[in-house]
């Protein structure tokens, strides 16, 4: 069962939110509320696989996921917001969210992209992953980490390239004749590595190191 809180200010939302995510038989909606404080809260007390919060509350959601995280590291934060502002998605990956889902998005795609987070993927839109390398390649992006892909060995680079290529470990796994559990040992290096939290992070590293890959 995946236990899953839902934080957002507008009760319509929320609810539709809610409703769409519980479609499924294994997602369980554990709590609810309406403020990031709220969600700091909920996080220490159930204990949540995934926070689902919106990130422009009147006290703004971005700004409380160190507060989540610090009472809950476990959990995987996805943000779901309106926003497509690239200095939004670039503070909520600095801040550690493990998706940045805009609202609107099709239930289906929702509750994948909530199953495949769950499993330790991470999730951005692909548009909006194509902007911050071009912010990246311009210089102009200092709250995305840009380490050089340095230190890494043969597997370790040829895992974060096929991440590159929106692969999941399952699709890397095939792709490289090595097992699953193989490719999150590779990505766990090259994660530290490269000091990044997440597949997102490390997906705009590769990408802007190897513009020129293709599947």
């Amino acid at each position: 069962m995946i236990r899953v809180v839902v934080v957002d200010d507008h009760p319509m939302f929320r609810a539709g939110l809610i409703q769409t995510v519980t479609v499924d038989q294994d997602v369980s909606v554990v709590g609810e509320g309406s403020s990031a404080a709220e969600a700091v809260e909920l996080v220490r007390s159930l204990q949540p696989d995934i926070l689902l919060l919106d990130a422009r509350m009147e006290d703004s959601g971005v700004d409380r996921i160190g507060d989540v995280l610090a009472a809950h590291p476990q959990v995987r934060v996805i943000m779901v917001t309106a926003s497509e502002d690239d200095s939004d998605v670039a503070r909520a990956l600095e801040a550690g969210v493990s998706g940045y889902v805009l609202k609107g998005i099709a239930g289906t795609e929702m509750r994948a992209i909530l199953r495949s987070v769950s499993q330790g993927e991470s999730y951005i839109p692909q548009d909006m992953v194509g902007r911050l390398l071009s912010i990246l390649r311009a210089g102009q992006a200092s709250s995305v980490r840009q380490e050089p892909v340095a230190n890494l060995s043969g597997q370790e680079t040829q895992v974060l390239q096929a991440l590159a290529l929106g692969l999941n470990n399952r699709e890397i796994g095939a792709r490289l004749g090595v097992t699953e559990r193989t490719v999150k040992f590779h990505l766990s290096n090259a994660f530290t590595k490269l000091k990044v939290r997440n597949r997102v992070e490390a997906s705009i590293i590769a990408r802007r190191m190897w513009p020129d890959l293709d599947r």
